[in-house]
């Protein structure tokens, strides 16, 4: 199901890219994360629509069964199809769209290794998996600083359970490159 469902959202970007040729969106935006050290690229994929590649550092940390302290650095990683939904408004008000500003619906993924990189604190499962539909704001300064919150209803699957969660994503950071 969710391939299939991955399948016809790539088809429909596709094809959206195919009929619109006046993008409101940057070509690409390669970004720096740093509340979670990682980085960004978002590729613009038609009028209105991106897709959004995430990969960062994730601390994790808690005790053993003894009560000792353990800690993680874990992978994270990130997949989004966003859609802007307030562009024309933004534009009609003189506000600025550049470095995709604006308010946007997202099919997002996320998925957090379990196995740290460094530490010794381990998940009970070897990935976990989120996926969500979420509402985003973001917003990019003249001078590269931007800023993302995104949160929406999810599902929550790994190895061992699946079950409701909400996602709420939060980045700050800079915007290090843009291809127009």
């Amino acid at each position: 199901m969710k391939k299939t469902l991955l399948l016809l959202l790539f088809i429909a970007a596709f094809f959206n890219s195919l009929a619109q040729s006046d993008k409101q969106v940057e070509k690409g935006l390669l970004k720096v994360n740093a509340l979670l050290p990682g980085a960004s690229y978002e590729l613009g994929a038609g009028r209105n629509t991106t897709f959004n590649f995430d990969v960062a550092l994730v601390p994790g940390g808690g005790t053993d069964y003894y009560g000792n302290s353990r800690f993680g650095l874990f992978i994270g990683a990130q997949a989004e199809f966003r859609y802007f939904a307030n562009f024309n408004r933004r534009l009609s008000k003189g506000k600025n769209i550049e470095g995709n500003s604006g308010n946007y619906w997202a099919l997002n993924n996320q998925i957090l290794i379990g196995n740290p990189l460094v530490g010794t604190y381990y998940l009970d499962n070897t990935y976990n998996h989120i996926v969500a539909i979420t509402y985003g704001i973001q917003r990019t300064r003249p001078k590269g600083f931007y800023w993302n919150v995104s949160f929406g209803p999810g599902v929550a699957i790994s190895e061992s359970d699946a079950g409701g969660a909400i996602m709420i994503d939060v980045k700050l950071g800079w915007v290090v490159k843009k291809i127009r």
